[in-house]
């Protein structure tokens, strides 16, 4: 309903609404209720979805309160990714390997924890008609989202890996994954690479036909920041993609299309991974690219 010549439209809540939620701190900087309700109107579909601010400690009890609550499904942004995995029976392949949630949906009176972040990025990159298969990959990072993207991207057949790390000291996770990821698929070759040595990095980027960056770097408020120590190393013929998206275009991504590259930005691994949710809690495909043109207009 309207109520007032200036206000918004206010969708109508009944007893018969349901509803799905994000929890994770901070929280107010997601884009995910955007997204959601965005859908749910457009659709006509009779739910709302909220953001609850929620810290670490918090985690446990408030999925189960959102459980007993009837909720259709909930997401869940960091720092409560691992801690989720109290709260589910069981978990999909991507979230056995990197032991971290991001959604949870009631299946056949089971709660089920997905990680969909790695797939939502690889359907990401498929939709610019880019073959994931066979192909070698130049990943930057070690952290919770490289790893998930890693198992996807090992699942998805990509032939090798390089994965370039800032520190090879600090990244005890993702060596954890990386023999994980061997031991079941051991004709794929995961190479753990560190920045620093020059030689190796230049041929892992030079060879790449696929190059992943998911640090923070180039996040505003630093958008003059690049991990790349030479775009000169990069193959012009691959695709580059940065799960950054904000700003819209980092540098990093700017230079790859300097050099001719195809480019990915990270608004639309956000969006295609809300999807893979959206059909979780709906059962309907999500419209991605209204979405998308919504979001980019804004």
């Amino acid at each position: 309903m309207r109520s007032g010549k200036n206000m918004k439209y206010i969708r109508e809540i009944s007893a018969t609404t349901e509803f799905a939620a994000v929890i994770g701190q901070p929280i107010h900087h997601s884009k995910s209720p955007a997204i959601y309700n965005t859908c749910f109107e457009v659709e006509d579909i009779n739910m709302v979805y909220l953001a609850f601010e929620t810290s670490e400690e918090e985690t446990v009890e408030r999925i189960h309160n959102l459980q007993n609550l009837g909720v259709k499904g909930i997401n869940i942004t960091m720092p409560g990714k691992y801690k989720a995995l109290e709260c589910v029976t069981k978990v999909d392949a991507v979230a056995n390997y990197v032991q971290a949630i991001n959604t949870i949906v009631k299946q056949d009176d089971e709660w089920i924890g997905y990680n969909t972040d790695g797939e939502g990025f690889w359907a990401s990159v498929k939709s610019t008609g880019t073959e994931i298969e066979d192909t070698r990959v130049a990943l930057f990072g070690s952290g919770s989202t490289a790893r998930v993207i890693l198992s996807r991207a090992v699942i998805e057949g990509c032939r090798q890996i390089d994965v370039i790390a800032r520190n090879l000291e600090r990244p005890l996770e993702i060596k954890e994954v990386i023999k994980k990821l061997q031991s079941d698929y051991p004709s794929i070759n995961i190479r753990l690479v560190n920045i620093e040595e020059e030689d190796i990095l230049k041929e892992a980027l030079s060879s790449a036909e696929i190059v992943v960056q998911t640090t923070s770097v180039g996040m505003t408020p630093n958008p003059d920041r690049s991990i790349l120590l030479n775009p000169d190393w990069l193959n012009p013929n691959s695709v580059v993609c940065d799960i950054v998206y904000e700003p819209r275009e980092t540098l990093f991504l700017r230079q790859a299309k300097a050099r001719g590259c195809k480019t990915v930005g990270g608004l639309s691994m956000l969006v295609y991974q809300a999807s893979l949710n959206y059909r979780l809690f709906t059962g309907n495909d999500m419209p991605v690219e209204y979405v998308l043109s919504v979001l980019e207009n804004k």
